[in-house]
């Protein structure tokens, strides 16, 4: 396995683990969540910089149906973590909650788009 693709896995795993915690604030406490939160942030910032080819090719080439909708998710997750994050810092507690809670249904659209594809890029 090459090195930038072990690389983007951990990044992923490390959000999966964050994202986990970010959900027990309750137990974390608001400090932690705090500090989570703005590491989410950063690791989503990396996971963006890692992925730079899919933003280079924004308006090229052809937009088929799951093309469209592959970049509609992941602007709308993008959108959302900002949106999650500055409702997290004016301490808009019902925005917060509902844009986190989008932002747990956008993921697992997100994951599971770009699963399909690999498995079906190798014939599965």
């Amino acid at each position: 396995m090459r090195a930038k693709k072990i690389g983007k896995l951990c990044v992923d795993i490390t959000m999966l683990v964050v994202s986990v915690l970010l959900m027990a604030a309750e137990r974390t406490g608001i400090a932690a969540h705090m500090l989570l939160g703005a590491g989410m942030l950063v690791l989503a910032l990396i996971h963006n910089l890692l992925n730079l080819p899919w933003w280079r090719s924004l308006g090229k080439g052809r937009y088929d149906r799951p093309r469209r909708l592959r970049t509609a998710v992941n602007l709308l997750l993008l959108a959302d973590l900002l949106a999650a994050v500055v409702s997290g810092l004016c301490f808009a507690t019902l925005i917060h909650r509902l844009s986190a809670l989008l932002f747990l249904a956008l993921v697992i659209a997100h994951v599971w788009m770009h699963g399909r594809r690999h498995t079906t890029a190798k014939g599965g």
